[in-house]
């Protein structure tokens, strides 16, 4: 039996359908080429995703992110996760490939921005050749199309007054982008998006360790060139609208590739203790890290075997959040954002 005193994350990631996607990133941990063990992927029961919804938003849950590695608009019962949120105090963020499958962008629109508070898309390109190479399978030029249907349809909701839902462009930081990502900054700009943000890849592969902009000087100095050039970009090119387009996870790098941070201001993690993952197979995750990494933190229980709300609050994991960001993988984190904003991360 649920006490008052226990309390929900704000937000919990389902892995509604991870092993369902209709691209081949070349970053995703579960369905890069370069993945030669494709671990199967099962997908999460809608009773257990609503059930969650439902009893966690009478402790504090606000928002919910459909799926991680696989498409969340492929899973079959997404439909039934809008439903389930109609009338609670709970509302979506959603991350995309841009693909908008099944239904297209102006009906995915009609039916997610009323009930959402944030889409991220992933674009990690400004030309075809370049977001093409990365997001294999990706038609960019349809991408780019669906992107301007969609924030259409984000103008008529925030008009009609029902929501004021958000559109951001999402980019992972690599060496393959990196000449493209203040041109896909003026790209989401121009189009009106409401805010811009990536994080630095994940070496989930071995492949892609001569990707990253933190292990290499000269990567570093040329990354730090171009976080100047978009914090320029975004102080000086309006968007239609006339607002500016806000900047997240832009940050420069010190000389061992981690955040910068000045003598007053230091980094934190923004998920643990704050948010959840469950992962397909029922598991509890603290964090988004890959499966390598979030392992070693432990295991916390399965909402297959126990209450979710029981297992944020047990023992194991508030033990765990007193430690959480000592260890050497929390220092070395792609994820974490600076002390001074106190901001949750959309």
């Amino acid at each position: 039996m649920q006490t008052n005193n226990k309390c929900s994350p704000w937000r919990i990631t389902f892995e509604t359908n991870p092993g369902i996607c209709n691209l081949n990133c070349i970053m995703c941990e579960q369905h890069s080429p370069y993945n030669k063990i494709k671990e199967k992927k099962g997908t999460l029961p809608i009773e257990c995703i609503t059930d969650i919804i439902r009893k966690a938003s009478k402790h504090g849950l606000k928002e919910i992110i459909p799926s991680t590695m696989g498409e969340p608009l492929l899973y079959s019962d997404f439909l039934k996760i809008i439903e389930c949120i109609k009338g609670l105090p709970v509302k979506i963020n959603l991350t995309t490939n841009g693909t908008f499958p099944v239904y297209g962008a102006d009906r995915w629109g009609e039916l997610i921005l009323p009930y959402s508070t944030d889409t991220k898309i992933s674009v990690n390109g400004a030309s075809a050749k370049t977001a093409e190479s990365i997001m294999k399978g990706l038609n960019f030029r349809q991408q780019q199309k669906n992107i301007s249907q969609y924030i259409h349809q984000r103008d008529i909701v925030r008009n009609s007054g029902i929501n004021a839902p958000s559109v951001t462009i999402q980019t992972t930081y690599m060496a393959a982008n990196l000449t493209e990502i203040p041109d896909i900054l003026k790209s989401a700009i121009e189009m009106d998006a409401d805010r811009f943000k990536g994080h630095h890849m994940w070496i989930t592969h071995e492949n892609l360790k001569d990707q990253s902009l933190r292990n290499d000087p000269k990567l570093i100095s040329r990354w730090n060139e171009t976080v100047d050039l978009l914090h320029n970009i975004a102080e000086n090119l309006p968007r239609p609208s006339g607002d500016r387009i806000r900047l997240e996870n832009v940050f420069r790098l010190n000389d061992e590739g981690k955040p910068l941070q000045d003598e007053n201001n230091g980094f934190m993690c923004p998920f643990v203790g704050n948010e959840a993952w469950i992962q397909s197979d029922g598991s509890f995750s603290p964090c988004c890290a890959p499966k390598s990494i979030r392992d070693n933190f432990g295991h916390f229980g399965n909402v297959f075997e126990s209450d979710f709300i029981e297992i944020w609050n047990s023992k194991k994991y508030q033990e765990f959040r007193n430690y959480a960001g000592n260890s050497g993988y929390c220092n070395d984190c792609n994820m974490k954002i600076p002390l001074i904003s106190g901001e949750k991360q959309k």
